[in-house]
């Protein structure tokens, strides 16, 4: 670990401490661009070497960087750093892993099942043809009985016998 002054070891460096006129908004607004991706980093759980690795710098420059950014915070651990930083910019969420597959698409609203002017192909997913299924099988005989029941009607009405 990195000392200001030689002759001391690290266990016995007490914490930085944050100066009281100083808000955290304004030391926040302190920490340059290159500090702030790294404390992002720093907030999906990296450790130096893979920050490093990501940026295309080398670990020691993390840490330096890190450092500096701690001293400006007034915060003890990168961690801390980190999580001020995310309160800061209003809650950010740390990033997906990149193995980690996109979304599925959402099954309502539900497209129509032909071919429109904004879709061309048939881009339903198994659940929305799922859906699409149960409701042609539940409103066909539905439609078909309503239209017998209204002919029948119609021919009462008329006078004359229904088959």
């Amino acid at each position: 670990m990195l000392t200001n002054e030689p002759g001391r070891r690290p266990a016995e460096q007490t914490p930085p401490t944050p100066t009281p006129d100083v808000s955290a908004p304004d030391r926040i607004a302190r920490l340059t661009d290159r500090q702030r991706s790294y404390l992002r980093l720093v907030l999906q759980n990296r450790n130096s070497k893979e920050i490093a690795a990501a940026t295309g710098s080398s670990h020691r420059a993390v840490d330096k960087q890190l450092l500096k950014a701690n001293n400006i915070l007034g915060v003890p651990t990168r961690f801390d750093a980190a999580r001020l930083l995310a309160e800061y910019d209003g809650g950010v969420e740390p990033l997906p892993p990149a193995n980690d597959l996109p979304s599925a698409p959402s099954t309502f609203p539900l497209p129509l099942p032909l071919p429109t002017a904004g879709a061309a192909a048939n881009m339903l997913t198994w659940k929305q043809v799922a859906f699409w299924t149960a409701i042609i099988s539940i409103v066909t005989p539905l439609g078909l009985t309503a239209a017998g029941m209204a002919i029948v009607t119609l021919l009462l009405l008329l006078g004359l016998k229904p088959l």
